[in-house]
């Protein structure tokens, strides 16, 4: 989910409407408070929250006010677990990325290459990839660059660069790659150590197929997009149901998220 700063989150929606969208059929309003009390009575007990960043220089004042919200839900229903942002422009990204999690207490790194207009096999990423393989820091990365939120198969192919450059990175692949999620699964079978999220995009669920997700369970991850979805978490999690994944739903709906921040070094 995105508990963002007020302004951010304000902007966010004010970009939502001047493309079309009518915030009113967001199936969220944008206080935390009143989110986290959604997602709780759907069934959320713990949530990480992703930060995302346009332009150089500000990735450490938003990722500072991430960790307030994070620590201001810790008496709420939902565990709300910190991310970070960075962009390549930067002064210095990886340091950007460590003051994040060692002074901070992130769990989670998101680049959106849209927001940031970048491809996550930006030279300038080269440090960030070394360090967040060897921190097993998870990276959640939205490919695409369009404003509808999806992701063509021509934008996946720099995650297989930086899965294959960096094996060992905890890759999560946003939305599934939506709508290319069959390059995306496609990318799974090469590489191990990538996953992917169901999360919707905007009014969209995910189109997986059931026997690869099946296949690919155990590095697949639940996601609500909350607040900018039209879909309840509810709704999002009743679309697992036609994937049959068995014992394997569990791990999908949060227990490999868990696994991943849990697996953190430090």
């Amino acid at each position: 989910m995105h508990l963002l700063p007020e302004r951010l989150g304000s902007a966010i929606r004010a970009f939502f409407a001047d493309h079309g969208i009518d915030p009113a059929r967001f199936a969220y309003p944008l206080d935390h408070d009143e989110i986290c009390a959604r997602l709780a009575a759907d069934g959320i007990a713990a949530a990480w929250t992703l930060p995302y960043v346009r332009r150089p220089g500000a990735a450490d004042a938003l990722n500072a006010s991430t960790a307030a919200i994070a620590a201001s839900q810790s008496a709420g229903p939902v565990e709300v677990i910190a991310g970070a942002t960075v962009h390549p422009g930067d002064a210095d990204p990886v340091g950007v990325v460590r003051r994040a999690v060692e002074d901070l207490g992130a769990r989670v790194l998101k680049l959106h290459c849209s927001v940031g207009d970048h491809s996550p096999d930006d030279p300038r990423l080269d440090a960030v990839w070394d360090w967040v393989s060897e921190v097993r820091l998870p990276v959640v990365v939205h490919a695409g660059h369009g404003v509808s939120g999806h992701t063509g198969a021509a934008e996946l192919e720099p995650i297989g660069v930086v899965a294959a450059r960096w094996p060992e990175a905890r890759v999560v692949v946003a939305h599934c790659g939506h709508a290319a999620a069959a390059r995306t699964l496609e990318l799974m079978t090469l590489h191990p150590s990538l996953h992917a999220d169901l999360t919707p995009v905007v009014f969209e669920l995910v189109d997986v197929p059931a026997p690869a997700a099946r296949a690919l369970a155990d590095r697949l991850l639940f996601g609500s997009d909350a607040p900018n979805t039209g879909f309840s978490a509810a709704e999002a999690l009743a679309g697992l149901d036609r994937l049959e994944l068995g014992d394997a739903r569990a791990a999908v709906a949060g227990g490999t998220a868990r696994r991943l921040v849990e697996e953190v070094a430090g």
